[in-house]
């Protein structure tokens, strides 16, 4: 087992350092180097490992295994030898970013838990938001909304953001709201008035490095309430976004902000009417169309066979196509359309025709792998999709044959 001297716990604020390599591993398909002292932080207490520069080789993770070894996982193997001195350098915005999701976590948890004593089950720092799983499965916008304001006022003031080591037997007297994990020394990172808990991350050194926290959605998991929040510069980023695209909405609709609900309300009801009155047109030209074929249509045993070949028509009409034979009593109808992506839409509708499944296993097996066919469906219709559109001639008249063999055998 080889040890690594925490730089990053020391200087947390370091960007680059010469370090030696003490070993070299493969890991996972990755080129795992070991140094005997490191300012990169590796994946833990939902805090994702820190990536760099590793004399221009970028580590792409930092890890630490179960041999507690902290490794820099590289893009790729390069020259690296045991012993050799090298360059590590930071990719600080990406530490950063994470230092103040941390440190903003912390303090939201420790506001949930002071304002309505509301506990955290899990966290996760994401790269678009940080999650905090509570211990209630709901959370009322008046709560949100005292939350947001407290973390943010807590921001203003610049609270120190102090870590400490304690022995054990401190820990009873310190009133943490959450429970410590190990029998060892504790670090804790306190933000005075606001949070205190033990944890092996790293944070900023004062509350305004945080700038800003907002509230983003909530979910049900597991009879809990994961809620999603933006913190540090994502938070100042997402804000300016958010700005852009309400006054873009707002210029398209030639609303002010405030009218942009009411606006989009209508539009959508406009829309929900003028997609009701496409799908009537659609059903009624499929009826149309349907009627035609079916007037000139050659029949078995009193049954209209009906083969048609729609890629001319539009995909609505042939959507709505079963609408139009629901009131037939008696059909045998393939169709098939290509689609823009080359693949081939087939349907097939059986009445009045008697064990029409068995008639529709006899296709299966027959015409639709003339097709590359794959779908179903029950009595009176199935659908699917063909891989190959270059022989639908030859299946529809391959079914056309099995339609007639199967009503003349029936009529004898």
């Amino acid at each position: 087992m080889f040890s690594s001297e925490q730089l990053y716990y020391q200087a947390p604020y370091s960007r680059e350092l010469r370090a030696t390599i003490i070993a070299i591993r493969e890991e996972k398909g990755s080129t795992a180097v070991i140094l005997d002292k490191t300012i990169f932080y590796p994946e833990g207490g939902g805090q994702p490992g820190d990536r760099g520069f590793l004399d221009g080789v970028k580590v792409v993770d930092t890890q630490q295994n179960k041999a507690t070894e902290i490794l820099h996982l590289l893009e790729q193997r390069g020259t690296f030898s045991v012993g050799q001195e090298v360059s590590l350098k930071l990719d600080w915005a990406h530490r950063y970013d994470f230092m103040q999701q941390h440190s903003g976590q912390h303090l939201l948890s420790g506001t949930l838990f002071n304002l309505f004593k509301i506990g955290t089950v899990a966290v996760h720092l994401g790269h678009t938001d940080l999650s905090i799983e509570l211990d209630v499965d709901n959370l009322s916008f008046e709560q949100i909304k005292a939350v947001e304001d407290t973390v943010n006022r807590a921001i203003r003031e610049n609270v120190p953001i102090v870590e400490r080591t304690v022995k054990q037997a401190e820990i009873p007297s310190l009133g943490l709201r959450r429970s410590v994990k190990v029998d060892t020394d504790v670090r804790i990172i306190t933000l005075e008035g606001y949070d205190e808990i033990a944890c092996g991350g790293l944070h900023v050194k004062e509350s305004s490095e945080i700038e800003y926290i907002y509230y983003l959605r909530s979910e049900r998991i597991r009879g809990h309430l994961r809620t999603f929040w933006v913190a540090g510069r994502r938070a100042i980023e997402g804000i300016r976004r958010n700005t852009i695209i309400v006054d873009s909405v707002g210029t398209l609709l030639s609303v002010p902000p405030d009218g942009i609900v009411e606006s989009v309300s209508a539009l959508q009801a406009e829309l929900a009417q003028s997609n009701w009155e496409r799908n009537v047109h659609a059903t009624e030209v499929a009826r149309l169309l349907l009627e035609k074929a079916y007037e000139s249509a050659q029949k078995v045993q009193g049954v209209p066979i009906i083969l048609l070949e729609a890629s001319a028509w539009r995909q609505d009409y042939f959507r709505q196509l079963p609408e139009a034979f629901t009131k037939l009593d008696a059909l045998a109808l393939a169709v098939v359309r290509e689609r823009q992506d080359g693949k081939l839409s087939w349907l097939i509708c059986l009445k009045g025709m008697g064990d029409e499944g068995k008639l529709f296993n006899t296709i299966r097996q027959e015409a639709l792998v003339l097709i590359g066919g794959k779908g179903g469906g029950r009595p009176p219709m199935w659908q699917g999709i063909g891989e190959n559109s270059g022989s639908k001639e030859e299946f529809l008249k391959k079914v056309e044959a099995l339609f007639r063999e199967y009503l003349s055998e029936k009529g004898t």
